[in-house]
């Protein structure tokens, strides 16, 4: 049996088999001929064996050839074949009407797996989906109808971007007790500058639970939101607001207690001791649930992927494992150091300059053979390391945020920002900064997937939805082409959070959480900043309406006490 099947895109399965019979559906669109005739064939000649399905292999009955000596009308099926070619024919000119609620026109696409431009292509959005994807040069006979139409000539098209290291409530900044209502501005933040999700790295898990309902409601205008809860930190934690696991006896009544409350994954961070972390990563491997964040101080980044830690953040103790071993003459001459500043200079100029490439190699091909995933926050490293001059950049900006996180951003006020009058600090910092440049790179040729993240919170000058253009270009300062920087924005965290089915690519049928700009971002990593629409969730934001959000927020922060 033959059937014709309108489906919105090209084929949604050529061939289903079962196990006595052969359904062949087609799609239609410029290649309606073509398969056709293939069909065809199928059905007059057969299928030469089984073909694998969702259900498994199945075989295919075996259909009686084609014999010359025997007319055409005398094999079973020829009239219904007749009838089935009469309707190909006939459906070829048939104009389909496919409605919407939004049409962008003639827009170039950006394929994000091929690298390629798709130009002027048709893109009808419904609710808060891709309904619909034309092809106006193949020939489509199919007529797009919405309440809203936009020629989008000239503009590209790119799926929303995410920031993999977001702290939008960050514990470290609840001693200055924000309200929850000046938290709440940061959320808007994301969206109008293209970010449409966020992977929070730390904070209130019932927090972000009402704000994923005031989206919902909407009340807020906010990113998609995967959140891991509180930090998971040794005995004495570094920072408010964080689980303190006493030793590995408790371990499973935290785990067990956090996915209770609804977290995605865990955070783990820089002081747990070494034996509460082995058993917090074999117990997370048991039940099959994620881990991700720092590697502790008594842990080795190779030890921690080995370990099935999903993605390690800020390159934290990866140059401590490139680096040959300081000689134990120069350990004791920094112990003896009283200077703190002094002991952190020397051992991290010791290892800058005895960085071993050979080290680095082997461990970053571990990362990629086992799939350990890395978000390096560039951005934050550069922002702290030029603070004074980044400053001057950003200055514009400080009036989007809200008060408190004005004032934390300060060196009075931020641990971040101490020892600014120490030359030597601050160039340790810069060094360091380059080198993580030459490591990123490095790991994007051996292949170890790459995550864009900011840090965005506590620390300064890493803003809400703007870090993330800085970080996309700090990653191709690093060597990324703006193709491998885009994906780490976009087809990388869908791939990393297993999403693909509704994010990371523009393709029908998956959420419309998009941005278009007026640029190519292929050719300069700089057009993602310009912004023409947002579409998060199916809600369109022109440039009128992001404009109006940035100016409501910043009015709010100056008439804030």
């Amino acid at each position: 049996m033959i059937k014709i099947c309108n489906k919105n895109n090209w084929i949604s399965r050529l061939c289903e088999f079962s196990d006595n019979s052969m359904d062949i559906r087609l799609a239609s669109g410029p290649y309606l001929p073509i398969l056709s005739a293939f069909a065809i064939k199928l059905y007059l000649f057969g299928y030469p064996g089984p073909r694998k399905t969702s259900a498994g292999l199945r075989q295919v009955r075996s259909i009686m050839p084609i014999r010359p000596d025997r007319p055409l009308s005398l094999y079973p099926g020829f009239a219904g074949l007749v009838a089935s070619l009469l309707f190909l024919i006939l459906s070829c000119g048939e104009t389909r009407e496919i409605s919407g609620d939004v049409v962008f026109r003639n827009i170039n696409i950006i394929d994000l797996a091929s690298g390629e431009v798709l130009p002027a292509r048709n893109v009808l959005l419904e609710g808060d989906r891709i309904a619909f994807i034309d092809y106006p040069e193949q020939g489509n006979s199919v007529t797009l109808k919405a309440a809203k139409s936009i020629d989008a000539t000239g503009q590209y098209l790119i799926p929303g971007l995410w920031d993999m290291h977001a702290h939008p409530d960050d514990p470290e900044v609840w001693r200055l007790q924000p309200a929850e209502d000046a938290r709440n501005t940061l959320l808007p933040l994301f969206v109008v500058n293209g970010v449409t999700g966020i992977r929070d790295m730390g904070g209130d898990i019932d927090l972000v639970k009402r704000w994923r309902a005031a989206y919902v409601q909407g009340d807020l205008l906010a990113p998609v939101i995967y959140a891991g809860g509180p930090l998971l930190d040794g005995p004495n934690p570094m920072w408010d607001g964080s689980v303190g696991i006493s030793g590995p006896e408790g371990v499973k009544p935290v785990v067990d207690s956090l996915i209770a409350l609804g977290v995605d994954f865990l955070k783990v961070y820089s002081l747990l001791p070494r034996d509460t972390y082995m058993d917090l990563s074999a117990y997370a491997n048991e039940i099959g649930f994620p881990f991700a964040g720092h590697v502790p101080y008594t842990v080795l980044p190779s030890e921690a992927a080995r370990t099935g830690m999903k993605s390690q953040e800020h390159l934290l103790e990866i140059l401590r494992e490139c680096s040959d071993p300081p000689p134990k003459a120069l350990l004791d001459s920094l112990d003896a150091l009283a200077d703190p500043i002094g002991r952190s200079n020397g051992l991290n100029t010791f290892r800058l300059s005895n960085y071993n490439e050979g080290r680095a190699d082997s461990l970053f091909t571990l990362f990629r053979e086992l799939g350990t995933w890395h978000c390096p926050t560039l951005s934050m490293w550069k922002k702290n390391a030029w603070y004074e001059s980044e400053l001057e950049k950003d200055r514009l900006l400080l009036a989007y945020l809200p008060p408190y996180l004005q004032a934390y951003w300060t060196p009075e006020v931020n641990d971040h920002l101490q020892h600014r009058d120490r030359a030597d600090y601050i160039q340790t910092k810069q060094h360091l900064y380059q080198r993580y440049l030459h490591m990123v790179g490095r790991m994007q040729e051996l292949g170890v997937p790459l995550l864009a993240g900011t840090d965005m919170g506590a620390n300064p000058l890493c803003h809400p939805g703007e870090g993330v253009h800085n970080e996309l270009e700090a990653l191709v300062e690093a060597g990324l082409t703006p193709l491998e920087a885009l994906r780490t924005a976009t087809l990388n965290p869908a791939r990393f959070l297993e999403i693909e089915a509704d994010y990371g690519s523009v393709e029908a049928g998956k959420k419309a959480d998009l941005v278009i700009l007026e640029g190519n971002p292929l050719e300069s990593i700089g057009q993602t900043r310009n912004i023409a629409y947002v579409i998060r969730g199916g809600q369109l934001l022109d440039a009128t309406r992001l404009e109006a959000i940035r100016r409501e927020i910043r009015e709010r922060n100056q008439n804030e006490p």
